[in-house]
């Protein structure tokens, strides 16, 4: 079985592929615009288990991709890994995502339930010859996640876990 030994860096570049997956192609002309609906929650979470930091995020997006990732530990004691699935962590507010870490199989689960009100999204920025436009909503999510790692199991903090429905335009500016 094989482990991925993984850096805050190297989680954090996986992190920012899923995020972006295919939707960083660019157009097939310049000039070009695409515009995507996407919808999806980010839920990102810290903890300690076996007096080791942890690291958990279940990103889910329902235009590009699903993606759980899991770090335990820091320096030279670190694992990690990451996979895809394509139907997503979270079903009527329950969230289970599992995968090897370490050589042992790490679940993050419990509850996910969308609290407070919508708050407005509008970001602008150019990224790889494209102006990318984003306009749409983010809901808070209220978490109650645990990480189990092999007979070990720890409460999650959740501070960034979100819902968001998006509207994301693409514009070819090379050319």
């Amino acid at each position: 079985m094989r482990t991925l030994q993984l850096t805050s860096g190297a989680l954090a570049v996986l992190a920012t592929s899923a995020l972006i997956g295919a939707a960083a192609a660019a157009p097939a002309h310049a000039g070009a615009t695409t515009t995507t609906t996407e919808r999806g929650n980010v839920i990102e979470c810290t903890g300690t288990i076996d007096g080791r930091p942890v690291y958990a995020s279940v990103y889910e997006n329902d235009t590009y991709a699903n993606v759980v990732q899991v770090l335990i530990g820091g320096d030279d004691d670190q694992v990690g890994n990451s996979r895809e699935d394509a139907d997503g962590f979270l079903d009527h507010q329950k969230v289970y995502a599992s995968l090897r870490v370490g050589g042992k199989k790490a679940v993050v689960s419990g509850s996910a339930v969308r609290v407070g009100k919508r708050i407005p999204v509008h970001e602008q920025y150019d990224d790889a010859g494209q102006l990318i436009t984003v306009d749409g909503i983010h809901r808070r999510l209220r978490t109650d996640l645990e990480l189990a790692w092999g007979k070990k199991t720890a409460p999650l903090t959740c501070d960034n876990a979100f819902f968001y429905r998006l509207q994301v335009t693409k514009e070819d500016i090379t050319g």
